[in-house]
Parts: structure tokens; C-alpha cells; sequence
């Protein structure tokens, strides 16, 4: 009897010892807890109980954006909800680190050690562990309305669409920022000159070109060092030319993408841009840098760039330089104008953990999309999701990013298609597929440099991409 006495004491120091080691070094602090109380009193936006305590484990890349926005998500949804606390692993020593500690967690296999809510995943690290049933579906958030503005659902006001977040037809995550490509010009250059600041198709560009360029003005620069830098405004031209249906070709790989009418119509209409003098000469030495220098001075009206760039070039824009903002009118006449559109995705939920964290794991992910934790975070540089941003008022949008309000502000008014060109059924990662993107930017230098045709240019292209689909096959 003492002997069993002996064993069962050793046992339990063991245990103890065990949990206080866990508890000083791993990932989390405090586990979730469900209160005993049982009043029946649940929260009408969203039917949760109000007497349930409730603990989500988030784990937290800190990036160039800070923690300030994060934090202020936190605050807002704890005084919302007290009954749910918010336990947040910051990893300030960046992605590399973050990126190790996810993989070693995922190596160990336990799911009782994995964080309720995962701020970001690599895309194809998204793709392995939904489709092994990791990852907690999220579908019913495209529908839900919005805390702040209930009158909106979620899929209303985001800048994408459902088939973007996809993967097997089900949403893993809801994007809370954004990315918008296009056409930034010098809005004062315009305005002072009359010049048309929102043409309608590639006939009315084409004529606003050749206006800029006969007042001495370069009319487009570009990052020659960067060719990707070209199809954040050409590479909305196949989508209007070819529209649903290039999307689909494209998205389903399907053959001959790159000698089909609408992507042949792009590198036709960059050939012709270039043989006008439409181009800056220096475009094919220029990175992005210098790019944009030569177009905060003055010396190009239009640069292919995103909704950083005002942030990037804040300390070297000249004093009351005003952004615009168009969709490349790569268009015929008739034919809707398409805005390409990036997201990132944030706020996975890990599928084996207790219901009613996943729950409330869940309703965090829907406070992120409110308007002033986007302003915070916009605040911050990023890019606000939600494309009805722009309704918070004046004083708020001065205190962002004008290249950033500048997009907002034609995404809402111009009636624009919002597409996400780098969104595939399937991802390909063959050597094959990797060489792709080296011919492709190799073709647009020698388009611009009258080195090679259009036709050219498409077939090397589509020759590389049947490589690819015939490795993977």
C-alpha cells in the first residue's frame, strides 16, 4: 500500500513538473475555458453565448504594419464580448522565425498545441492543409452582415471575389487588406493641361498619349529592371478584352493561353504603344525606384504601379503633388473596365480545436473587416479591404495614404470589374511552370525593345507553358 502511495506521489510530481515546463516555454499561456454558468443569454449579432468564457489562441507575424491596429481590434472586440479574451504569441523577429516555429508545430502533429487562430499561411501550405481537413471552413462569413454596418454583407463590400478565396469551393479565411493595381497619374499635370483624366477605352488612352506626348511630356514609365511591374496595368487588358472566359482559361490552365485573342491583344497593344513614343526611353534600365522618381517629377504622366507607391516615395514627392487613379483602358468601346486586385488572407482557424473557440474564433475574423480597424490599419500603410472604405469621411482618409484614397475613390465610382489575376484552380510548381515567368518578362523587354514581335513573344511563351502542363501531366 505505501508502495502504491510512493508511485502515485511520484506520478503527480512528474505531471506538475511536465505542465510547468510546457507551460514557461510553449506557444501559449493560458488554454481556452468554458464558464459553468448556464443563464441562456446569448449576444443578438451573433447568438453566442453571453456566460461562456472563452480563450483564442492567435499567433502573430509583427510587420511593417506594427501591432498598433492588431491591438486595437483586440481592446475593441474584449470590450464588445468581456467574456472572450484574446491571447495573442507576437513573433516581432519576423516571417523566417514565424515561418520555423509554424512548421515545427505542424512536425509535432499534436492539435492541442496548435493556436485557434493563424494570422497567415504560404499559399501552398493553405492548399495541403485544407484539403487534409486542417483548416476550419468559413463560408458562412461571405453572407453574414457586418458588426459596424449591418445593412452589408461581407461578400457586398470586399475587395474580390468568392472564386479568389476558393479552394474545392470552400473559403478558409477572409481577407482584412488589399492590394489595387493600375494606372497612377499626375493629377495636377492633368488638370492643368486639360487632359483627359479617366478615358473609357484604349482608343480615348491613346489620344490623351498622344496629347501628353506632344507637350514634350514621356506619357507611361515603367520598371524595366522589374517587367512584373508592367502587367500591374497591361494585365488587366485580357480580362477586358476576353472577360469570364479568359479568367476561366486561365484559372483552369487550359492550352494556348498565351496565343489566345485577349492576352494576344495586350502584347499587340504594348508593341503599338511603343512604336507611337508612348513609352519613357529609359524605362528598360529603370527599377522601380527610379521609375517612380521620374514620375513624381514630372517627367512621365502615367506609371503601372499598386497602392503602396505613396508611402514608398513620401519623402521625395514634391509638396502638393496630387495622386489619380484609372483602370488601364485596355477596353474596346462598350466593354467593362477591369481593376486587378490582390489579397491577403489572414485569420485561419485551426480545425481540431473546442467548438466554441472555433466559434468565437470566427467572429474576430468578421470584427477585422470594421471600418475603423481598417482605419487603423490603413493608418498604419496597409490597404483597407473593404472597397466602401472610403465612406468614413474626409477627415480620416487625409490621414492615409493619398495613392491609397486615390484607388478607393475609382474602385467606388467608376464601376470597374475587380479581378485577381494570380488566383489557380491548382498550383503547378514544376520546373517548367518556374521558367514560365522568366520567358514572360524576358518577351515584354524584347516587345519593348522592338526586338521581338507580339507574335513572337506569344509563342515563345505559350511554347514554355505547354512545357509545364506537359511535366505535370
Amino acid at each position: 500500500m505505501e508502495r502504491r502511495k510512493k508511485f502515485f506521489l511520484i506520478g503527480v510530481l512528474v505531471v506538475l513538473s511536465l505542465s510547468l515546463v510546457w507551460s514557461g516555454c510553449g506557444k501559449k499561456e493560458t488554454t481556452a475555458v468554458e464558464g459553468e454558468g448556464n443563464t441562456g443569454e446569448v449576444y443578438p449579432e451573433n447568438g453566442l453565448p453571453k456566460d461562456k468564457k472563452v480563450t483564442i489562441d492567435a499567433v502573430f507575424p509583427v510587420t511593417g504594419y506594427g501591432r498598433e491596429f492588431f491591438n486595437f481590434a483586440i481592446e475593441t472586440f474584449q470590450e464588445r464580448f468581456p467574456n472572450v479574451t484574446v491571447n495573442v504569441r507576437w513573433f516581432d523577429e519576423g516571417g523566417d522565425v514565424y515561418k520555423q516555429h509554424f512548421d515545427a508545430l505542424l512536425q509535432g502533429g499534436n492539435d492541442d498545441e496548435m493556436y485557434d487562430w493563424i494570422y497567415s499561411l504560404n499559399p501552398d501550405l493553405i492548399k495541403r492543409l485544407a484539403e487534409s481537413g486542417k483548416l476550419e471552413r468559413q463560408d458562412d462569413l461571405w453572407g453574414r452582415a457586418l458588426y459596424d454596418t449591418p445593412e452589408s454583407k461581407v461578400g457586398d463590400v470586399l475587395l474580390t471575389d468568392r472564386k479568389a478565396l476558393e479552394i474545392d469551393g470552400h473559403i478558409y479565411a477572409i481577407p482584412s487588406s488589399s492590394t489595387i493595381y493600375g494606372l497612377y497619374y499626375n493629377k495636377q499635370l492633368f488638370q492643368e493641361n486639360g487632359w483627359n483624366e479617366q478615358p473609357q477605352c484604349w482608343d480615348e488612352f491613346v489620344t490623351v498619349c498622344e496629347k501628353i506626348k506632344a507637350k514634350g511630356t514621356k506619357p507611361l514609365v515603367m520598371a524595366g529592371k522589374h517587367p512584373y511591374y508592367f502587367m500591374y496595368g497591361w494585365g488587366a487588358i485580357p480580362h477586358e478584352i476576353g472577360g469570364e472566359a479568359f479568367y476561366d482559361a486561365q484559372y483552369n490552365y487550359e492550352p494556348d493561353v498565351f496565343l489566345s485573342k485577349p492576352y494576344l491583344t495586350m502584347l499587340r497593344r504594348m508593341e503599338a504603344f511603343v512604336k507611337k513614343g508612348y513609352l519613357h526611353p529609359g524605362t528598360v534600365s529603370f527599377d522601380h525606384v527610379q521609375a517612380q522618381m521620374e514620375f513624381v517629377q514630372g517627367e512621365a504622366a502615367f506609371i503601372t504601379n499598386a497602392t503602396w507607391i505613396a508611402n514608398e516615395m513620401k519623402d521625395v514627392t514634391p509638396a502638393g503633388f496630387q495622386w489619380g487613379f484609372m483602370p488601364f483602358p485596355g477596353n474596346d468601346p462598350g466593354q467593362q473596365q477591369v481593376i486587378l486586385v490582390g489579397n491577403a488572407q489572414s485569420g485561419f482557424i485551426w480545425k481540431k480545436r473546442p467548438t466554441l473557440q472555433k466559434q468565437w474564433t470566427k467572429e474576430f475574423n468578421l470584427w477585422l473587416l470594421n471600418l475603423d480597424v481598417q482605419l487603423r490599419f490603413a493608418q498604419a500603410g496597409g490597404v483597407p479591404i473593404r472597397k466602401d472604405f472610403v465612406t468614413i469621411g474626409e477627415k480620416d482618409l487625409e490621414t492615409i495614404s493619398p495613392s491609397v484614397t486615390s484607388a478607393l475613390e475609382i474602385v467606388n465610382a467608376e464601376g470597374a470589374k475587380l479581378v485577381d489575376d494570380s488566383v489557380r484552380k491548382r498550383s503547378i510548381t514544376n520546373a517548367q511552370m518556374a521558367k514560365l515567368d522568366k520567358v514572360k518578362m524576358d518577351g515584354y523587354i524584347a516587345l519593348i525593345t522592338g526586338k521581338k514581335t507580339a507574335t513572337q513573344v506569344a509563342k515563345e511563351m505559350n511554347n514554355q507553358y505547354k512545357k509545364a502542363l506537359a511535366e505535370e501531366r
